[in-house]
């Protein structure tokens, strides 16, 4: 528990606030439940895609529930629009429901950071 200082001490009084909500209240403000839904839809993503798109694309993250993928040329954006569903089907049944991507975007990469 942490320990509010008492109007004796500091000339305003504060109540005592269990560890557990102070701390509930911190790890909120950090987004994880965000970061860990986008870090398993990654490893999703590498595990469902296969290595010759793997090859040709970057997952960027998660937001909103959607997956970004850069992906590196023209032919490649159609021939993953065309699988995207299936691959989004992939990734949300290994994943937990609360989870679950509604989406995968598709955004061309920028050539500087083409892969080669």
């Amino acid at each position: 528990m942490r320990r509010a200082a008492t109007a004796g001490e500091r000339g305003s009084a504060r109540e005592l606030l269990p560890v557990g909500s102070v701390l509930e209240q911190v790890l909120g403000r950090l987004k994880l439940d965000e970061r860990f839904r986008a870090a398993e839809a990654t490893e999703r993503w590498a595990e469902s895609a296969g290595p010759e798109i793997l090859a040709r694309t970057r997952c960027v993250g998660v937001r909103d529930g959607e997956l970004l993928i850069e992906v590196q040329g023209a032919v490649w954006m159609g021939h993953l629009a065309v699988l995207r569903q299936g691959i989004m089907d992939r990734i949300n049944e290994a994943l937990p429901a609360e989870r679950r991507l509604r989406a995968i975007r598709l955004t061309p990469m920028r050539s500087k950071e083409e892969k080669t």
